[in-house]
């Protein structure tokens, strides 16, 4: 007897929903202890501020409308071209030099190799302030296109100049995202398919477009993802040279015209522009497949450049170097000394203190949160606590701003409901850290137990071992080394943080990064230079061991 075909539709739904159930029920049932319940409530209370803010969509603002027709499309079109423009510079010099650096020999190699990591050490609000008069250069140009050609055409220059300098100054000290992933992809890839290239005619130029950037590609996009990201979380730049953007909308918005809703609607536009240019980049690549090649040896054997060539690779690896670190820091330390006499206004011990202070007690609490996080998910296969996981490390893709915003809503009606009043401490400080860069360290921590623990979970699990003697014998002395790189990652990224700081700090709380923002905005820009100096001091040390630890790889 044949049956209908609505009778197959039937049955197929049905088996389909018992499946589910069935799913649901493994999950509840077996899934849910002592560690994955936790894991669970901990990342969708990390959620929670973002979840603030996209509910702020619908609610009403008296003066949305003006804001809509006035300033949006501004905020919209110069933050795409900022995006735009420094994410194609960053990509131009991180990969430039790393193809360069990873694959050639010549003079100065082995020192170019460390130093081009060197800018990634200075925010880019602090670059910016040591360029703080280098429009004043293009003065006699726009007097002389205002002169012979007209008003509205030198204002089209000025207007583009502006642009262009922001660009090239974020970018400069932003592409060492890119260089750094871009060469640990260089030098994993081996040399079989280069060589392989190379007996079928190929040269090094056609090598590099049709096999290694193809290859690398992965490892470009995450770091020009991580360049689109600090980007839209500038706002010391974008400030200082006068480009509104959604970042600095905000905290006009906010704090110049007093309406928190219309923050939070841009807030809310903000975010869904981030994630629609992250569904974007992750529908591109959909269909790409990137395949290592196993027991593959890096290539140690770099072509040797001749005189000329060398000059020309030298050349090309010295101008982000010169623009991202070796300026800004001369000018910073020119300053520094005509300011020394008005150093003693600064407490310096103290502001270095509250920045190692705070940055130390957040990055040890990110990494426990996200060892536990991971470990909970992985060991236990929950796909719940996975999910909770995936919604905790969004904050990294938010500007700071936009979080400040979300976790002041949230402890509003925290206040309302108990009473305790949480604005203003410490404790929410370092709470908008953790919603901020959780991912930071939850990315390279999952990957580690990823490749290097789960088998050997599944066996300790077999065996009778309890989760906490799995975690802290088998995973922890596993994965320590990445533990140490996440720490200090989110260590590096907590020193520099200025909208999250400048918003959430406690009151007559000063950090180095609020320091110097406060004396630029007074414009006492040479003052400026010495919390600027320290800032980078700190953060370079850091910097240094996880380049070295990079080099190792080799």
């Amino acid at each position: 007897m044949i049956k209908p075909a609505g009778s197959k539709l039937g049955v197929g739904l049905s088996n389909s929903i018992i499946k589910i159930f069935r799913i649901l029920r493994q999950e509840f049932l077996f899934k849910l202890n002592f560690w994955t319940i936790p894991a669970f409530l901990i990342g969708l209370f990390i959620f929670i501020p973002m979840a603030e803010v996209l509910s702020s969509l619908t609610t009403y603002s008296s003066n949305w409308t003006h804001l809509k027709d006035t300033v949006l499309f501004s905020y919209l079109s110069n933050s795409l071209i900022l995006i735009i423009g420094t994410a194609s510079f960053s990509l131009i010099f991180g990969v430039s030099c790393a193809w360069i650096v990873s694959n050639y020999t010549f003079r100065f190699r082995k020192i170019l190799e460390w130093l081009l990591v060197l800018p990634l050490a200075i925010p880019t609000y602090i670059s910016a302030y040591a360029y703080f008069d280098i429009l004043e250069l293009f003065n006699p140009l726009l007097i002389w296109i205002r002169t012979n050609i007209g008003f509205e055409i030198m204002q089209l220059v000025n207007n583009s100049l502006v642009y262009l300098v922001t660009i090239l100054v974020m970018a400069s000290v932003l592409y060492p995202y890119i260089y750094l992933l871009a060469r640990a992809s260089f030098i994993r890839q081996g040399k079989q398919l280069s060589d392989a290239a190379r007996t079928l005619g190929h040269n090094s130029k056609s090598i590099f477009w049709k096999i290694a950037l193809p290859m690398a590609r992965p490892a470009i996009v995450a770091g020009m993802s991580l360049v689109i990201m600090e980007t839209l979380n500038d706002y010391g730049a974008v400030k200082h040279f006068g480009v509104p953007t959604f970042t600095s909308g905000i905290f006009r918005t906010w704090l110049g015209m007093g309406d928190l809703t219309g923050a939070l609607r841009l807030s809310g536009i903000l975010m869904l522009l981030i994630f629609s240019l992250l569904i974007f980049e992750k529908k591109l690549r959909s269909r790409s497949k990137y395949h290592e090649i196993l027991n593959s040896k890096p290539s140690s054997e770099k072509k040797l450049l001749n005189k000329n060539k060398s000059i020309i690779a030298i050349c090309c690896c010295s101008i982000p170097l010169v623009l991202g670190f070796f300026i800004p820091v001369s000018r910073m330390i020119s300053w520094a000394w005509i300011s020394r006499n008005s150093a003693s206004d600064l407490d310096g011990i103290e502001l270095i203190g509250n920045s190692l202070g705070l940055a130390t007690i957040t990055s040890l609490t990110i990494v426990a949160i996200a060892t536990f996080l991971v470990f909970s998910a992985r060991y236990y296969k929950s796909a719940i606590t996975y999910f909770s996981n995936r919604l905790a490390i969004l904050g990294y893709s938010i500007p700071g701003a936009v979080i400040a915003i979300g976790i002041l809503l949230f402890v509003a009606q925290v206040n309302h409901l108990t009473n305790y009043v949480l604005t203003g401490s410490l404790y929410l400080l370092i709470f908008a850290y953790i919603v901020r860069y959780l991912a930071v360290a939850w990315q390279p921590i999952n990957a580690g137990i990823e490749s290097n623990c789960d088998s050997l979970n599944h066996a300790s699990q077999t065996l009778g071992s309890s989760a906490y003697t799995s975690l802290t014998r088998v995973n922890l002395p596993l994965i320590k080394d990445t533990i140490i790189t996440a720490g200090l990652l989110v260590f590096i990224d907590t020193v520099k943080e200025l909208p999250l700081t400048l918003i959430l700090r406690p009151f007559n709380f000063e950090t180095l990064s609020t320091a110097t923002f406060d004396l630029s905005s007074q414009a006492q820009i040479a003052e400026s230079s010495i919390p600027a100096l320290y800032m980078i001091m700190i953060v370079l040390a850091p910097l240094i061991f996880l380049n070295y630890r990079l080099e190792n790889i080799e």
